[in-house]
């Protein structure tokens, strides 16, 4: 995976993900968007097989990039507690 910054501004970030597909993008999103100080937020992927997915991130007053930090670290925490319960799920049958 590459993090190519397109737009790194106080209220505004736009990054293009390398090597993953909207998916993650989409999660990173959904998380962003039950922000209060979201003002705008989208993923998108000009082409599904030859694109790469890019994350634009607009708040109110607070640091984008310390937001889309913090909600990356939140998909991450989801994706581990997801294991977790997968693996116990496996133990109990």
């Amino acid at each position: 995976m590459k993090i190519n910054p397109i737009k790194i501004e106080p209220n505004y970030v736009e990054i293009q993900i390398e090597g993953e597909d909207i998916g993650l993008a989409g999660a990173i999103k959904d998380i962003l968007l039950e922000y209060k100080d979201v003002e705008f937020c989208a993923a998108q992927m000009d082409h599904p097989q030859i694109g790469h997915p890019v994350i634009m991130l607009r708040t109110k007053t607070k640091n984008a990039l310390e937001m889309l930090i913090d909600a990356v670290e939140k998909v991450g925490k989801e994706a581990e507690d997801f294991k977790d319960a997968l693996k116990a799920s496996k133990k109990s049958k």
